[in-house]
């Protein structure tokens, strides 16, 4: 009796399933219908739910913006990266930075920098 509660259950959600996945193709052959004859259109999108027209003079960098990037430069061989990327090291009160264990332990050796 509860083998067959979850077996009826089971069929339930994948026939709501496969009707919701049918009514999404279908939603999106009608808007793509829509603008079959338009140059512009990349593609779509579906946010949340809804169907959206990708066109070629849509700016995404206003939605997608990079963060800045703080660059440093190592203090030994003047290679330039990421300050999270870096290893730090504080001397006399200034941060150092450097590319890697070695050039950081070249400049704990050398003590005239």
């Amino acid at each position: 009796m509860v083998l067959d509660f979850v077996v009826n259950m089971v069929i339930v959600i994948m026939v709501v399933s496969l009707f919701n996945i049918t009514r999404y193709i279908l939603k999106i052959r009608k808007v793509m219908k829509m603008y079959k004859d338009n140059p512009n259109v990349q593609g779509i999108r579906i946010v949340n739910g809804k169907i959206n027209i990708i066109e070629k003079n849509e700016d995404f960098t206003n939605s997608q913006v990079e963060p800045v990037k703080d660059i440093v430069n190592d203090s030994i061989c003047g290679k330039e990266l990421e300050k999270k990327d870096a290893y730090r090291v504080v001397k006399e009160g200034k941060e150092y930075f450097f590319c890697s264990w070695e050039c950081r332990e070249n400049f704990l050796k050398d003590s005239t920098i």
